[in-house]
């Protein structure tokens, strides 16, 4: 875990949730949450890559 100087209000860090760059807060000198919001549920591109990454086995009914 890295430790920032007290004077640092936020970082460009990788957001899993957002799945991109954002702003992080840092509190007492450790990386705290994002500073996006966050939306309910799942966007667009995440369902749709959760579509393409479903296995084709589950889709065919008669395969069992």
């Amino acid at each position: 875990m890295q430790h920032y100087q007290r004077n640092t209000i936020g970082i460009l860090k990788y957001c899993p949730t957002c799945n991109r760059m954002t702003m992080h807060q840092v509190d007492d000198r450790r990386v705290g949450s994002c500073r996006e919001t966050h939306a309910a549920g799942t966007s667009k591109a995440q369902a749709k890559r959760r579509r393409r990454d479903k296995p084709q086995a589950m889709d065919d009914p008669l395969l069992f």
